[in-house]
């Protein structure tokens, strides 16, 4: 075995390239709603955003960003443009740009299109003076569109002591200032934070506190605390005294800053209120809160006088609340008459709209009269609710302020009183009566939910033993129900009261945050749904700063302050903060710290939600809390959800490819990148172990679970979060109103609740942070994570045991196996609370509950074997109970830590000598083609089933879909981790196919190599290394394969790239089937028709087949010499004037094909116009395998290819016979050549008939001598024996393809250059020049083919009108035995329009293309027959065994089924005419080429799609209907390739045409 040197791995990361492949409308796959990129210090990267060239957002695509493409500041709403171009891709657009800064990035697409129309998929054409809508589409006016906004969020980075800080290494603690002291004292409290492993101190609020004296309730934004310092200072001093404790914090304790930032709401005694009550919700500019506000002001005197209504002041029983709430009503809600804010006032309506009638000036619209009297019941009611109020809206903010418009409800009571003004106003009455029966309902409603919110909220504040009101009084100090408004005090006379009275903020159980609550459209105050904060006026922002200048710029100021000193925010209330507001901010904050990493909470209770505020504010972290699981399992559900992937995860390498990056900033300089994919991701999290606002361990479950708990979240592959207290065993969730007693300074933390194991757990969390494979597994108490790196594979286990209230203290644990893994033991502690212990009181310093750690012995760690390998057994120590936690490092035995890099080396080597054929070998062959090639098969995977190919693609169709899902659960996943059963496969096929080629060797042994080192990883990693070392070779073969197939149309584009790699999976070696009887190599390759049916002996290669698909997959491909040895070969066994249509290795062929000649001379044509040697090629000799092109011999005697012919006397031979005329009945014929047809069928006869129009002509009704060849085989059905399709007679595709023979013969004439007789005798012994024929064809076509519009025109053509079907097409063929098949429609038309355009009179071609495109063309291939044909039968199924004569076995084969080869046709054709007709028009070319161009494309897209997405990794033989797959097709099929890559050929050419155009706008 050969070895590989191994090159030295790169010290820089590659330039990365993240690549987005967008919808086809240009809109955002849904799966990448959330796109987040890393960003990394030491990487460059790039985003790419990818088109498909005729998507309908191809036309002019751009990409409009607010990401500053050309260097300058950010502005959200600047949006800078950026083309999408064609680069060196001929069937996608791309748009990329560098990223070189983080925050959150906007991004849509412009493009432009052609309105659809429905006579463009219609046959809408039925006279000459109709338009034709597939020449109008392409002048029709382009209509600008644009996607919705898309998304993108670029992660800041962070750095620390110099060195970059990953998101997932951060450990943040969250302080309050209050408790720290002054800011002089803080350093001891910054060093034992540092000391506990924290990286990030989360501060709340440190500014001035309002009334409350809550941290949250800022009573002045723009100046910290005075608290915070001993001695007096200005505000200015105050902040720099600020920055150098962040200073210090950064440099001498290694400790980033992030703070509150509270932006929602300031405190309701906030001294600038007083100066702008505007800022605020007040009843001058939210008026709708008059009702809500008298109900408050109601409820605060209520309150204050209780006793007078002989109520107790005390409740202590849902009963009392019951009496609470009867007085309430009683007392509040029926004196407030609420009801006025609703209702109509009847009488001065009536008397509004009674002198509105005598004006008389509006009358009712006739249609709204029509509507009127058409309706009855409740819809007539509501229509004239609608059309009497009309646009007078009303929202509660004044009594009686509902009313209808006097002029159109008296237009309308005019007609219904039929112009009687006092029955018109009695109508009026029971109208308005009626109105207001629906607005009582309303307001009933409305104080339902008033009582039953009141009732709700007392209940909870009463009766709960955590509310603060619990056991106080109702009185002016404890409301029944906490304020909803604050009166604010005028600092000047004469401000309007309605000005002062302002909204308190608070929340919406389950409400949209994205609704403004406090806004019209709310009735949230009224209802009292508001869970308010009495102490926090909820502030008025409007949408942008206009709308409130001096509230948004005091907002500015304050954020500005923050963001110079520390290095992120918490957003608090994030979910009920204006969203327009926080991206303002947050925008004016990244202007001075652009790395800003922000988090927030936010309650949304939807992930969607979640999702628009983390996209639209660019929030960095969401915090999740532990705290809120119930128990165990679902602690390890949230560990499990918050970050990493599972071990054994697929390389993130498999999902790269070599591609270049064009940097437009650097002069278009090409720079050589990887391209991956983007995946769509959730947000990240921020995995706090108990937040400031949670209850502590201590109350909700237990004390010792305080160490499990943070254990499980140190581990967790995301940022983590504590709350200082929480390492000291505080027994309470500390109030951060009341509470003023102060931290302790800890001497030594780690000697304090959980220290040294919170410490050991900390500093971990931070160097796993690459260690993004996770393994998370509960079982009953127990919760187990592995983290480990990807690369490496060194790896930390963690196991802890929990501890929840009510939990077993013995709990089942199955002792973990680690297969080939050897265990060092880490660390192990149980925290130990004493017994009944309470925190020491102090009124002054705040202390944990007593406790102490405990050193738990190493874990017994023993190694083993059994049938799967060596492994490790890890048991628990002795004392691991509740809240105990173990650490243990893992790492692989035996596993060389650069495995990812070795196997991703020397591809390139190792397959760096193979030729296209080995590459046949190596990459595909199907089942049959290995049995015939080495007696080998498919591989089977157990639960998936066979593979579609015995090579590497076979595998790699499966890995494709694998490894960007990470779909480790797929079953061949599970059968690669159960042996090496497919390691071996894999090599040892290579290493047989090394006999025929041994230039596979290398890569035999290459694998090899690979195969060994895999083999030593334990079972569980096999899958990943079996993906990359497959995906490494895979990108190496199709890089030599795409190398050795030169020219501009190959390496174009992927879908060219996917196209052209169908050549090499087509031809190749078989035993059975080569091209001569005796082959001069062991590897000769012959072309298969189709794979998997096509395969072996005399079904592999078909004439037709071959000299159809020939130009696409051999010549377009620079196969030049494959093409050769197929002409050659097949022109060796010329017999009757005629190609084989099964070649058979030329022993012996079958000549039932009146097309394959046909074909086989548009080839020679093709071949001598691309092949390097040209014209010269038709003097090349070819041996004759019938020496005298009549008589069989066999292929083994000795007159076989004892006579030669040139390829110019094997053309001239074919014109000769067929103009003599040609009539034999096959060689042996009978049941031993074909069992299925009757006796006549094996009678061939081909002739001209020069006297009318020199058409060739032949068949009978019992052969099938074309393509569509389906022989019925049914006795069932009665139809053995009988073709479904005989087009005897003269077959449009033979007539244009026989033109185009004629048409190059005469050409070679007249330029000197056929040097062979230039005439061919008729049978009437006449001479017939081949310039004579050629013209006698071309001027008989149209008369014979053409079915006119319209049926007066039928006698100027050899039209029978009564067997017309549908008209303005071209005939499937003339002359048949049955002469109504003549005039079936089908798409042969397209074939002859491609090869000899001369033929048609282009405006009769262009008008029957546009009934190809409306009846014809399909999702993929174009459909066989019309529709409306009586034969039509879409559905293929050739184990159709039914008694119907119309599909028994698949007798419809070619009678409505959908084939692909004809689309390359169809749109060769649809090219040629179409550019044709836009040059002949000449003007608005430019816009037309552009839209042909598109169109073209878009009828590609599918099968862009198709290939991309097949296992056989090719284009299909045929369809069913409307696309449909058909289980009887071959998954690839040779001409379906060929015909789609030279259509691309052509299109390429149209491309230059276009992109002259665009270049010349640009």
């Amino acid at each position: 075995m050969s070895r590989f040197a191994t090159p030295n791995q790169p010290d820089r990361a590659p330039f990365m390239v993240w690549n987005l492949d967008l919808n086809e409308d240009g809109t955002t796959p849904k799966d990448k709603s959330f796109i987040r990129l890393p960003s990394v210090l030491s990487q460059s990267c790039a985003i790419r955003f990818r088109i498909l060239i005729g998507s309908t957002a191809s036309i002019d695509a751009t990409l409009h960003t607010n990401y500053p493409l050309d260097g300058s500041p950010y502005a959200r709403t600047k949006f800078h443009q950026k083309r999408f171009n064609f680069g060196s891709s001929q069937t996608e657009l791309i748009c990329e740009f560098r990223i070189q800064r983080p925050g959150p990035y906007q991004y849509y697409v412009s493009y432009k299109s052609v309105d659809g129309s429905d006579d463009d998929r219609t046959d809408s054409i039925s006279c000459a003076t109709d338009t034709n809508p597939t020449l109008d589409r392409i002048y029709r006016a382009f209509k600008s569109r644009r996607t919705p906004t898309s998304y993108f969020l670029v992660d800041p980075q962070l750095t620390l002591a110099g060195k970059p800080l990953p998101l997932d290494a951060i450990a943040l603690q969250s302080v309050s200032p209050k408790w720290l002291g002054p800011m002089k004292n803080w350093s001891p409290h910054l060093a034992a934070s540092s000391k506990m492993g924290y990286n990030m101190l989360h501060f709340i609020p440190m500014q001035q506190r309002g009334g409350s004296d809550s941290p949250y309730s800022l009573f002045n934004q723009l100046e910290l605390s005075d608290e915070l310092f001993e001695e007096k200072k200005t505000a200015e001093q105050k902040d720099q005294k600020l920055r150098e404790t962040l200073l210090e914090m950064v440099h001498k304790h290694r400790l980033l800053g992030v703070t509150d930032m509270v932006w929602n709401h300031t405190a309701y005694n906030s001294d600038w209120l007083r100066d702008h009550p505007e800022a605020g919700f007040n009843l001058e500019n939210s008026p709708h809160l008059r009702g809500a506000y008298e109900l408050d002001a109601a409820l605060v005197k209520f309150s204050r006088d209780l006793s007078d209504y002989g109520l107790d002041r005390m409740v202590h029983t849902p009963e009392d609340v019951d009496r609470l709430l009867k007085a309430v009503d009683e007392h509040v809600v029926q004196p407030l008459r609420l009801w006025e804010f609703y209702v109509i006032d009847v009488e001065p309506t009536v008397e509004a709209v009674r002198v509105a009638w005598d004006v008389a000036a509006e009358t009712v619209a006739a249609e709204d009269q029509l509507a009127l009297e058409k309706l009855g019941g409740d819809e007539r009611s509501e229509w004239l609710r609608a059309y009497m109020v009309g646009s007078n809206s009303h929202a509660l903010s004044t009594r009686f302020g509902r009313t209808v418009d006097p002029a159109r409800t008296a237009a309308v009571l005019r007609l219904l009183a039929h112009g009687d003004k006092d029955s018109a106003m009695t109508q009026l009455r029971g109208l308005l009566d009626l109105l207001n029966l629906a607005y009582y309902r309303e307001y009933d409603a409305d104080v339902s939910a008033i009582r039953t919110n009141i009732g709700e909220r007392v209940k909870y504040e009463r009766l709960d033993r955590g509310s603060w009101k619990f056991g106080k009084p109702v009185d002016s100090s404890f409301q029944i129900v906490d304020p909803l408004f604050t009166t604010v005090e005028a600092r000047t006379e004469g401000v309007p009261d309605d000005r002062l009275h302002l909204a308190n903020n608070g929340w919406i159980w389950g409400g949209n945050p994205l609704d403004n609550f406090a806004g019209p459209q709310s009735k949230a105050y009224l209802q009292r749904t508001v869970i308010v904060w009495g102490d926090c006026v909820k502030l008025n922002y409007g949408t942008s700063p206009q709308d409130n200048p001096w509230l948004w710029e005091h907002m500015r100021q304050y954020t500005l302050r923050m963001a110079r000193v520390f290095h992120g925010f918490r957003i608090d209330n994030c979910h009920s903060t204006p969203i327009e507001l926080a991206e303002y901010l947050l925008d004016e904050a990244r202007k001075i710290n652009p790395n800003m990493y922000v988090i927030a909470e936010l309650f949304t209770g939807s992930e969607d939600t979640d999702r628009v505020f983390v996209q639209r504010l660019g929030i960095n972290s969401l915090i999740r809390e532990a705290m809120q699981a119930w128990d165990s399992h679902e602690m390890s559900r949230l560990a499990h959800r918050h970050g990493g992937r599972p071990i054994g995860s697929l390389a993130v390498d498999c999902l790269g490819e070599p591609g270049v990056f064009v940097d437009d900033e650097h002069g278009a300089a090409h720079i050589d990148a990887v391209i991956a994919p983007l995946s769509g991701s959730l947000p990240h999290a921020m995995f706090f172990d108990c937040t400031h606002d949670n209850e502590v361990p201590a109350q909700k479950r237990t004390a010792e679970d305080a160490l499990p708990n943070t254990a499980i979240v140190a581990m967790t592959a995301c940022a983590s979060g504590s709350n200082r207290g929480y390492d000291e065993l505080y027994p309470e969730l500390l109030n951060v109103v009341h509470e003023h007693r102060r931290y302790a300074e800890l001497e030594d933390p780690l000697r304090v609740g959980l220290g040294e194991a919170k410490a050991r757990l900390n500093r971990l969390h931070a160097e796993i942070a690459q260690y993004q494979e996770v393994h998370v597994h509960h079982e009953t108490e127990y919760v187990t994570i592995h983290r480990v790196h990807p690369v490496t594979r060194e790896g930390v286990l963690m196991v802890a045991h929990c501890a929840f209230k009510g939990a077993p203290s013995q709990s089942h644990f199955d002792n973990p196996k680690l297969y080939g893994t050897a265990v060092t033991p880490e660390f192990a502690y149980r925290l130990r609370p004493e017994a009944g212990g309470h925190a020491p009181v102090d009124d002054s310093v705040l202390r944990g509950l007593p406790s102490h750690l405990e050193y738990l012995a190493a874990p017994p760690i023993h190694q083993h074997r059994d049938d799967r390998g060596m492994f490790t057994e890890l048991r628990l120590p002795e004392n691991f109970g509740p809240g105990s936690v173990l650490v243990v490092r893992t790492r692989l035995v035996d596993f060389k830590p650069n495995l990812d890099w070795k196997i991703r080396t020397c591809a390139d080597e190792a397959t760096a000598r193979l030729t296209l054929g080995a590459l046949n070998a190596v990459l595909y062959r199907c089942d049959t083609e290995e049995r015939d090639t080495i007696g080998e098969g498919v591989y089977d995977v157990p639960n998936l089933g066979t593979l579609a190919y015995c090579g590497i693609q076979g595998w790699y169709s499966h890995l494709k879909h694998i490894i960007p899902n990470n779909d480790l659960g797929h079953p061949l996943c599970g059968h690669l981790r159960q042996g090496y059963w497919a390691l071996d496969y894999v090599s040892g096929r290579l290493h047989k196919y090394s006999e025929y080629y041994p230039e596979i060797a290398p890569l035999a042994a290459w694998f090899e190599e690979r195969w060994a080192l895999v083999k030593r990883v334990p079972n569980f990693l096999v899958p990943r290394y079996f993906a990359l070392t497959m995906h490494t070779a895979y990108q190496a073969l199709v890089q030599r394969a795409l190398k050795l197939m030169p020219g501009k149309v190959v390496n174009s584009s992927r879908f060219t790239h996917e196209l052209a790699l169908t050549s090499v999976q087509l031809l190749g070696h078989v035993n059975s089937a080569g091209l001569r009887p005796i082959s001069e190599s062991k590897a000769d390759c012959s072309m298969s028709a189709g794979l998997p049916h096509f395969t072996t002996h005399h079904m592999r290669c078909w004439g037709r087949d071959v000299f159809i698909a020939l130009e696409g997959l051999l010549l377009a491909t620079g196969r030049f010499d494959e093409a050769r040895d197929h002409i050659i070969a097949f022109g060796s066994t010329l017999k009757h004037g005629l190609i084989p249509n099964l070649l058979d290795t030329g022993r012996f062929p079958r000549y039932n094909a009146r097309d394959a000649t046909w074909f086989w001379l548009q080839a020679v044509q093709a071949y001598c116009l691309h092949a390097p040697e040209g014209l010269g090629f038709l003097s090349v000799s070819v041996p004759r395998r019938f020496p005298d092109g009549e008589t069989f011999v066999e292929w083994d005697s000795d007159e076989a290819y004892s006579q030669s012919s040139t390829i110019a006397e094997l053309i001239h031979e074919v014109m000769v016979r067929h103009a003599r005329g040609i009539s034999f009945r096959e060689w042996n014929a009978g049941p031993a050549l074909d069992s299925q047809m009757r006796d006549e069928g094996f009678n061939v006869a081909i002739g001209v008939d020069f006297a009318a129009n020199g058409f060739v002509s032949g068949g009978n009704q019992w052969n099938c001598g074309t393509w569509m060849d389906k022989m019925g085989s049914s006795d069932k059905a009665g139809i053995r024996g009988v073709p479904a399709t005989p087009r005897d007679g003269a077959d449009v595709e033979i007539v244009g393809l026989q033109k185009s023979a004629l048409r190059w013969i005469s050409g070679l004439c007249n330029s000197g250059q056929w040097v062979l007789d230039d005439a061919v005798v008729a049978p009437d012994g006449s001479r017939v020049t081949y310039r004579q024929w050629n013209q006698l064809v071309h001027d008989s076509f149209e008369r014979y083919f053409w079915i006119p519009l319209d049926a007066q025109d039928d006698a100027e053509y050899h039209v029978n009108s009564a067997l017309v079907n549908r008209r303005g097409i071209y005939r499937d063929t003339y002359g048949s035995s049955a002469e109504w098949t003549d005039y079936q429609f089908r798409p042969n038309i397209s074939i002859a329009m491609t090869v000899a355009p001369e033929l048609f009179n282009p405006d009769h071609a262009l008008i029957c293309l546009h009934k190809m495109c409306a009846v014809l063309a399909a999702p993929l291939g174009m459909r066989t027959l019309d529709p409306l044909d009586m034969r039509y039968r879409p559905y293929y199924n050739n184990s159709d065994d039914s008694s119907d004569a119309f599909v028994a076995q698949g007798i419809n084969y070619h009678q409505g089924p959908e084939w692909l080869w004809l689309t390359g046709y169809y749109l060769r054709a649809l090219l040629r005419l179409m550019r044709a007709a836009v040059q002949k028009r000449g003007e608005e070319a430019e816009r037309a080429l552009r839209t042909v161009y598109h169109e073209l494309h878009a009828n590609m897209v599918n099968l862009k799609r198709h290939i991309a997405g097949s296992a056989y990794a090719g284009l299909p033989e045929l369809t069913n209907k409307d696309g449909a797959h058909c289980h009887d097709s071959c998954e690839s099929q040779a001409w379906s390739s060929g015909c789609l890559i030279i259509a691309l050929h052509e299109i390429a050419q149209l491309e230059v045409a276009v992109h002259k155009v665009l270049d010349s706008h640009t």
